[in-house]
């Protein structure tokens, strides 16, 4: 399995706990773990494909990618991918032209807007097709009441994400999107079907963007749902611990559960990845 992480060619990296030390989602007001910079740069070099991929939603991918760079992580907007800008591929190419209600921020809205669907007001007359959940800071009576009698109606109930914690390295909040998702399923007795990590659907995204087989490709994070998420693809796995799992945590995970690989942090992937790197940069120089 060492084999297979040193010969991937496209890499999934995912923020916080990972790349950015932070208590909130997408990196915000956090720092640059160390070597999460040299490590992007490195595989830059060496002709690697890279996607930066989190489950934040509140803003779009754009903004999450200019933190990066203040905080030294040389990211193009291109190659950053939300919860919420997966779950606006998604629906554009399982609905195309529906009407969609944003329960959430900025970071769904704006994608589902350039995916050229229509955004639901929640004061329309008319429900709407597909209900979507995403972070934000405040959600309104008249919206969740909006969510609730279209998905009641029948309109899909997608969430960005279904954990109920965030971690990030520094302590750990509740994921609202998906603390809001839930009270929308229990009102209208439904499961809200997750578009991002570790979901196939986010899976399928990364792979078509990556262009690359899945072989070839590790995802790398500090959570089980990183690990799920490469399970679901058939790519590799590589598990930090940075964030979310602890060496204990590490422990008690068996089987396809397991990571393949487990290092303390970004810093020391580098550092086993060096050798394979500088053969990979010397074939392409």
């Amino acid at each position: 399995m060492n084999d297979r992480i040193s010969n991937s060619r496209a890499w999934v990296l995912d923020v916080d706990g990972c790349l950015m030390r932070t208590a909130r989602a997408g990196g915000a007001g956090g720092s640059a773990m160390p070597g999460a910079g040299e490590l992007v740069d490195a595989l830059r070099r060496a002709g690697h494909s890279i996607v930066i991929c989190t489950n934040a939603s509140q803003k779009p991918p754009r903004e999450y990618a200019a933190h990066l760079r203040s905080a030294g992580i040389n990211v193009a907007d291109d190659e950053f991918v939300t919860a919420g800008s997966a779950a606006a591929d998604y629906i554009a190419a399982h609905h195309p032209g529906a009407r969609v209600l944003v329960v959430g921020d900025e970071g769904v809205a704006d994608p589902v807007r350039s995916a050229g669907l229509e955004l639901v007001s929640p004061a329309s007359a008319t429900l709407a097709d597909v209900v979507v959940v995403g972070a934000a800071n405040n959600y309104s009576q008249e919206l969740l009441n909006a969510a609730c009698l279209a998905v009641d109606a029948g309109a899909p109930l997608y969430t960005t994400v279904n954990v109920p914690w965030f971690h990030g390295g520094l302590g750990k909040s509740i994921a609202v999107s998906a603390t809001i998702a839930a009270a929308i399923g229990w009102t209208t007795g439904t499961v809200a079907q997750v578009l991002g990590k570790p979901s196939a659907a986010l899976g399928e995204t990364l792979l078509h963007r990556l262009g690359t087989p899945a072989g070839l490709v590790t995802v790398v994070g500090d959570a089980t749902a990183e690990i799920d998420l490469a399970r679901s693809m058939g790519a590799n796995s590589a598990l930090v611990l940075s964030g979310a799992t602890s060496p204990e945590l590490l422990a008690t995970l068996e089987g396809a559960a397991r990571p393949d690989l487990a290092l303390a942090d970004v810093a020391e992937l580098l550092e086993f990845l060096t050798p394979s790197l500088s053969l990979s940069q010397g074939a392409t120089s």
